[in-house]
């Protein structure tokens, strides 16, 4: 959770460093796609439990990778676990879209974009471990032989309850934090803005899901969103 003196840490800088501040939590400033509905206030279901179907929730408003961001999001992936697929990943590209079903989670076939996966199948053919794992993938790949990190093994995350995410952008060390049920899981450093979107700082951000034959209702919810935004 961002304290009050964090919070007004990150106001501050922002106010220095961005063209503006923005801290949104209303979902109705995401672009839904696919399979996704307004759950509630303050959440979107991106899948419903039902096989082969992928969703998306973008904010419509896009960020500035040139300048630091951090936003905190709950993730609720279902509650079946041996059966339960496919997973969530957070999205950054330059289009607001629905990639495919089932192991791509609706994040394959997104080009250029970068995407941290939170998987809850394993698909053998993709080099995914047994249990529930985290991984930071390239240009909507889902498979593992092109990670840029891990897969980072988690707890079980098939329990029907919130999971608290934070991710946190750096872009004077090109440095990536990501921190799951207040935990520090991964730190990623690349110039992502060279490497990934070959030197275009505008992307959009968002959330995608999909099902294949197992399924999960798998839920975003919003909390605090701390950023750069552009006009």
């Amino acid at each position: 959770m961002i304290t009050a003196d964090r919070s007004l840490f990150f106001a501050l800088l922002f106010v220095c460093l961005g063209p503006a501040l923005a801290a949104q939590s209303s979902v109705r400033e995401f672009r839904l796609g696919g399979s996704a509905k307004i759950l509630s206030e303050d959440c979107i279901r991106l899948t419903p439990a039902t096989p082969y179907v992928s969703g998306s929730a973008w904010f419509q408003n896009p960020m500035d990778l040139s300048y630091p961001f951090e936003l905190t999001v709950d993730l609720v992936l279902g509650e079946n676990d041996e059966l339960g697929a496919d997973g969530i990943v957070f999205v950054f590209h330059p289009t607001m879209q629905t990639g495919y079903r089932g192991e791509g989670m609706g994040f394959a076939g997104l080009y250029p974009s970068l995407g941290i996966e939170f998987d809850t199948y394993q698909n053998f053919h993709l080099g995914d471990p047994a249990g529930d794992h985290l991984a930071i993938m390239p240009h909507g790949q889902p498979n593992h032989s092109v990670s840029l990190q891990g897969p980072v093994p988690l707890p079980n995350l098939e329990d029907g309850v919130r999971h608290p995410l934070t991710i946190s952008w750096h872009p004077g060390t090109n440095t990536m934090k990501i921190t799951l049920d207040n935990q520090l899981r991964a730190t990623f450093t690349r110039d992502i803005v060279a490497d990934i979107f070959g030197g275009n700082s505008k992307v959009y951000w968002g959330a995608t899901a999909a099902t294949g034959r197992k399924i999960n209702f798998q839920d975003v919810c919003i909390r605090k969103l701390v950023y750069a935004s552009l006009d």
